[in-house]
């Protein structure tokens, strides 16, 4: 179900549920700048269990995000999600895109009994996540031809 609303210092912007292939030249922009665009694919992109939602700014899409089933050995948890590809095109950041984005998410995936998200954050994001409840676990940690990254976690 979309959600529309506007905050204070922002226009009004909608959140919505897309489908992979939407989420690609966002993707491209902000996480794989420089790369193919084969890159921006993830392989659960086309699963029935996974979601897709976009922000749209005056019905431009602006940011995405992208969440697949997956378990991660780290947590006990029965059903976990991890986000991936979440990204705001850098002329939206600052606008609190991402962290209307990011609590769309979390509570669409309250809404379906989800009991823990998890996902590798890149560095310079690493705050962004603290400031919207999650946590790191364990050292640091390089993914090839990405950078670095920490596994943040929270329990829904």
């Amino acid at each position: 179900m979309p959600s529309k609303f506007k905050t204070t210092n922002t226009p009004e912007i909608e959140i919505k549920q897309i489908s992979g292939l939407e989420t690609i030249p966002i993707r491209h922009a902000v996480l794989r700048k420089g790369k193919p665009i084969e890159a921006c694919s993830i392989p659960q992109d086309d699963l029935d269990s996974t979601y897709h939602f976009g922000l749209f700014n005056k019905d431009k899409l602006v940011g995405v995000c992208t969440f697949v089933t997956e378990q991660s050995p780290y947590f006990k948890d029965t059903t976990q999600y991890r986000l991936r590809a979440m990204g705001v095109l850098e002329e939206h950041q600052g606008f609190h895109f991402g962290k209307h984005l990011l609590s769309h998410g979390v509570h669409f995936l309250k809404s379906k009994n989800i009991e823990r998200l998890w996902f590798n954050a890149r560095i310079i994001a690493v705050k962004f996540y603290k400031n919207n409840g999650f946590e790191t676990i364990g050292d640091v940690f390089d993914i090839p031809n990405v950078g670095d990254h920490y596994l943040m976690h929270k329990k829904l």
